[in-house]
């Protein structure tokens, strides 16, 4: 993952006759294999409840899964391409136009995930290991596509917003849009 601390050397490094030039080669280098800045993570809880009770068959059948999951958000830089930044030496202006955010990784590991309840009746078969795992699969999945609804696509923009320009600022210009 790319880190701030490196963001912060490239933009530092830029100095001199040629500041606004470095600094547009620079941020364009800067995509390849592991061009990732994480700005943002959220740690999630989720309940997964299945009530399998259909009217074929007698008896309940239902489980519920407590969860405790992450997921982190920024931006791929690998992404970056020439024509998104435009300097302005001569004015202190800088235009970036940055890749959209998006769910980097996210972990949901087995030692956080419980059953906390689970109740067959007496002519119903329990749960199989593959019927568990296809709900956590399930469970995952709606996580996953929660990301925009919960909020950490645009935390993470605003968070590479900031990040950016703080050390644009600091690299000298003044006028900054993203």
């Amino acid at each position: 993952m790319f880190g701030v601390a490196t963001l912060a050397i490239l933009l530092s490094s830029c100095g001199g006759k040629n500041h606004a030039e470095e600094l547009e080669k620079q941020i364009r280098n800067m995509g390849g294999a592991s061009a990732e800045l994480g700005s943002v993570e959220y740690t999630l809880s989720k309940i997964i409840a299945v009530d399998h009770d259909v009217f074929y068959k007698i008896g309940e059948r239902k489980i519920l899964f407590s969860t405790l999951s992450t997921m982190k958000a920024g931006v791929d830089l690998s992404q970056f391409c020439a024509d998104s930044v435009k300097v302005n030496e001569n004015a202190g202006k800088i235009d970036i136009r940055l890749p959209k955010a998006k769910v980097l990784s996210f972990h949901m590991p087995a030692e956080n995930i419980k059953m906390e309840y689970s109740k067959t009746g007496k002519l119903r078969s329990d749960f199989t290991v593959e019927e568990r795992n296809e709900i956590l699969k399930k469970g995952e999945e709606a996580i996953l596509g929660s990301a925009q609804e919960i909020g950490i696509l645009k935390d993470a923009e605003d968070n590479v917003r900031t990040i950016f320009e703080s050390l644009l600022a600091g690299a000298g210009f003044k006028e900054i849009n993203i």
